[in-house]
């Protein structure tokens, strides 16, 4: 799967879980791409400001991320909006 379409569902899907209590983090393994490349870019999602409510913790084997209370931004949902053609 490409980046964009990787960085599309995991926005997606935090927009989706939004109202849920807890978050459930199953989804990644449908993503159809290693664990390493979806972690650096849910760190470039919270870099470039389109997350927030993530932490990464740094390890000799690669990052962590952990989802502790995950939401967009307003700079997330308008990414959303002006690409939901990705959705399809």
């Amino acid at each position: 799967m490409d980046n964009m379409k990787i960085l599309y569902k995991v926005l997606s899907e935090v927009d989706k879980q939004m109202d849920d209590i807890s978050f459930d983090e199953s989804f990644i393994k449908n993503l159809k791409a290693s664990d390493n490349r979806v972690n650096k870019i849910i760190e470039t999602l919270l870099d470039e400001g389109y997350l927030t409510g993530i932490k990464i913790s740094k390890s000799k084997t690669g990052n962590i991320v952990m989802f502790i209370s995950p939401r967009l931004t307003i700079k997330g949902m308008e990414f959303l909006q002006e690409n939901s053609a990705m959705e399809k």
